[in-house]
């Protein structure tokens, strides 16, 4: 999956400048009904995000007591920085950012904002990743890490049963010498001899979840 697969272009966002002011950007995130929007600068570089949360925080620590907090004041008090991403950036970094953040900015050369990757495309790929909404079998398979030719293995052990693999995927088990693989295959009558034929070859089987026999 790449980030340019998931990205939401900066022409089909809604952003305000660091000069906005505050009470002209509250007017946009009423109209288009947003938490948070985009921030960037005079050179459409992106400089952070602002929102309902930011501009409330900013007038708490700038208005009380002695601070001083309009809403003709521009918003570039309320921005908070992001970490960004860029196109060539690998999908998985947007994890850490997303469970942060509203959004995952990415930008271009020199800064310039290109758009964002949303949470909900973030789930999606997720979702098509692990084969979620498919109907199937989910093995969750025990290796070690110094085993050679894991994959192959597994998959010449499935190979004479005839099922289609929905999806693969590998994990850390919290253990220096393990990990898991997580294979998800379609409906079959076969999932006992695929247990012990996986068995037979050396892999410890975890778990077995069909979710198409309800």
């Amino acid at each position: 999956m790449l980030i340019r697969n998931c990205l939401t272009p900066r022409n089909e966002l809604e952003t305000v400048c660091l000069d906005t002011s505050v009470e002209k950007t509250l007017e946009r995130l009423k109209e288009y009904r947003l938490e948070s929007i985009p921030v960037l600068d005079r050179q459409k570089r992106f400089a952070g995000i602002t929102g309902y949360g930011c501009i409330f925080k900013a007038w708490v620590f700038q208005g009380e007591p002695d601070g001083f907090f309009t809403a003709q004041q521009s918003i570039s008090s309320t921005v908070q920085t992001v970490p960004v991403l860029t196109m060539d950036s690998d999908f998985e970094e947007t994890l850490p950012i997303m469970v942060r953040y509203p959004f995952v900015p990415i930008v271009e050369d020199k800064g310039t904002f290109a758009g964002i990757v949303k949470i909900s495309a973030i789930e999606s790929a997720l979702k098509c990743t692990f084969g979620y909404g498919m109907k199937g079998t989910r093995f969750l398979i025990g290796v070690f890490i110094d085993m050679p030719h894991v994959l192959e293995e597994l998959l010449d052990s499935i190979k004479s049963f005839g099922v289609n693999i929905i999806s693969i995927a590998s994990f850390d088990a919290g253990n220096t010498a393990a990990r898991r693989i997580l294979l998800k295959v379609s409906p079959s009558p076969y999932d006992e001899q695929i247990v012990q034929r996986l068995t037979e070859k050396g892999f410890r089987v975890i778990n077995v979840h069909s979710d198409h026999r309800r």
